[in-house]
């Protein structure tokens, strides 16, 4: 499921403005977010000029903001919580980014005009999304006419058993989390909205446990029970996902799939 009643929805969304409230600072922090590959090949697809609008979608800690503000004219910076936000903003202006602009917004519902931008990206935030259809086509609506949509997030094995073991995971460590999709629902979903893919890319991610749950204040009862939940998975979920153990047995690390896609608007 990609979508929720307008009241589910609604509870959804203020649970990621809880979260994010409270998490903000350790997001801007955060190697998985502040780095990685993804991010790099995000900024070498863009086909960037320094004339374009762009637009970055639940920035979370600005990191993708960062990355391409460079490139472009004007970068307008988003996201659904204030907080994060303005973490967001202390950040980028402590990088020196003098070419942003900030704004509250919703992804399933952009407070911009039809073709506003050149450019629009999303990493790592679309699983938190009610709705990531209507999201996708927001993006694809505020775009100009040959305008590209950059997304990268984590996404489910196309293995029911394994999707639903990785979404399990992911909602028990934070009940925000919407859904992690597979690799046909976003080619559908970009589809939907007129896009054309001219790029996809899935990698994979690796997450120290410690880490992962620290990052999202785990209480330490919940941690233990969680890790025993996936240390006590099947053979094809520890071979799939890489489960590591330390020495002492306990949880150090694990994989997840991420994918990059490149949608261009006709």
């Amino acid at each position: 499921m990609t979508s929720t009643s307008p009241r589910g929805s609604d509870e959804r969304k203020a649970q990621v403005q809880d979260y994010f409230s409270r998490t903000a600072a350790s997001y801007v922090v955060s190697a998985t977010h502040s780095a990685g590959q993804d991010l790099q090949r995000l900024v070498e697809i863009g086909e960037w000029d320094g004339r374009q609008h762009a637009l970055d979608i639940a920035t979370g800690g600005g990191h993708t903001a960062r990355a391409i503000a460079p490139y472009v004219a004007r970068v307008m910076v988003t996201d659904l919580t204030q907080r994060m936000l303005e973490t967001a903003r202390e950040f980028l202006l402590s990088q020196g980014i003098n070419n942003a602009e900030f704004q509250v917004a919703d992804a399933e519902h952009l407070p911009f005009a039809d073709a506003s931008f050149d450019r629009v990206t999303c990493r790592l935030a679309a699983h938190h999304f009610p709705d990531v259809a209507r999201a996708v086509r927001e993006a694809a609506r505020v775009l100009k006419p040959g305008g590209l949509f950059l997304l990268s997030d984590s996404t489910a094995p196309s293995d029911p058993e394994l999707d639903a073991f990785d979404n399990k995971f992911e909602k028990w460590r934070d009940p925000s989390h919407g859904r992690a999709c597979t690799l046909a629902e976003w080619e559908n979903f970009f589809a939907q909205a007129g896009l054309t893919i001219e790029f996809k890319e899935v990698t994979q991610k690796t997450l120290n446990y410690d880490d992962w749950t620290a990052r999202a204040q785990m209480p330490a009862e919940e941690k233990a029970r969680l890790e025993r939940f996936i240390l006590e998975s099947d053979e094809r979920a520890h071979d799939y996902f890489a489960i590591k153990t330390r020495a002492d047995g306990h949880l150090e690390s694990f994989n997840i799939d991420n994918t990059l896609l490149k949608g261009r608007k006709a």
